[in-house]
């Protein structure tokens, strides 16, 4: 074994790389919100030209049924939906219920639908993220140990079971990622109803939307750097147990952002056996950047 210096270093450059795919990431992702939030814009900006009278919508206009044209669309994009992420099909409500649909419910069924694709989108980065994170961080530590197996590789059945535990409050990465579309479908849609109440116009109606998206596209960052440091980390403990070493120190990165519970666990010791994500091993929080290091076995 190496001194506690030299992991440490070793760690920091394995999640300033790690940090640099999360990155392309997150650039990838806003792009797509980006896209979605100019759809429902103009999405938004055929109702001001359809049921608008004087820069409003007239809400009584909305509470109208769906004309034959209007469902006849529906369906289409229900359809292309389907076709496209027939794992996702189910997230989207029977077609039966479309009939019962007025303009305002047919508008929040679109927006729906923008979303649940970008759910979709979001899911395939996710999860190729979170493979390569495990990868690379399973490989390079063990390229890092002097006692590691002569042979070694990763176990893609480990590999898959550790992307998808559910690891804190019962849900894994694909649940928070649909729970947060979940949310964000929630608050626009009450938030575009409230504003079409008020009489707001397009371009009140527009900052609503950017920024409700933006707050959508921020809280998708947190989730990729949460849930690759998870990924990661459980990379090295596979790692160090494979190697045989039975225990482990915190290290916690020390500056003004440390949280009071990293800076209190920095230093402490425990073993392989007894971690537990949250309690004696990182990540402990959202955004956390504790990792660990390898003690020598006695």
């Amino acid at each position: 074994m190496v001194n506690k210096s030299y992991w440490e270093k070793r760690m920091e450059q394995l999640f300033i790389s790690q940090d640099k795919q999360n990155a392309k990431l997150d650039k990838k992702l806003r792009k797509e919100y980006l896209r979605v939030e100019e759809s429902v814009k103009k999405e938004i900006a055929s109702y001001y030209t359809r049921y608008g009278t004087d820069k409003v919508i007239e809400y009584r206009q909305l509470v109208l049924a769906l004309s034959p044209a209007e469902r006849d669309l529906l369906y289409q994009d229900m359809d292309t939906f389907a076709r496209k992420y027939p794992q996702h099909a189910h997230l989207m409500p029977v077609r039966e219920s479309i009939y019962q649909l007025n303009r305002l419910e047919g508008l929040q069924l679109n927006i729906r639908m923008q979303m649940m694709e970008l759910g979709a989108f979001e899911q395939e980065g996710f999860e190729k993220l979170l493979r390569e994170a495990y990868e690379k961080g399973y490989l390079s530590t063990m390229k890092g140990l002097d006692n590691a197996p002569s042979f070694f590789s990763v176990n893609n059945i480990t590999l898959q079971q550790t992307i998808n535990q559910k690891w804190i409050n019962g849900a894994n990465f694909s649940d928070r990622i649909w729970a947060n579309k979940e949310r964000l479908i929630n608050m626009l849609t009450n938030e575009i109803r409230d504003a079409i109440i008020r009489g707001d116009d397009y371009q009140a109606m527009a900052r609503i939307i950017k920024n409700r998206m933006g707050v959508g596209a921020n809280d998708s960052l947190r989730l990729i750097v949460t849930e690759s440091a998870f990924v990661t980390n459980q990379a090295n403990k596979q790692a160090f147990m494979d190697a045989g070493i039975k225990r482990y120190e915190i290290s916690s990165v020390m500056d003004r952002r440390t949280s009071p519970t990293c800076r209190g666990l920095n230093g402490e010791k425990f073993e392989f056996n007894n971690a537990k994500v949250g309690v004696n091993y990182p990540p402990f929080h959202a955004w956390c950047r504790t990792t660990t290091v390898p003690i020598e076995n006695d």
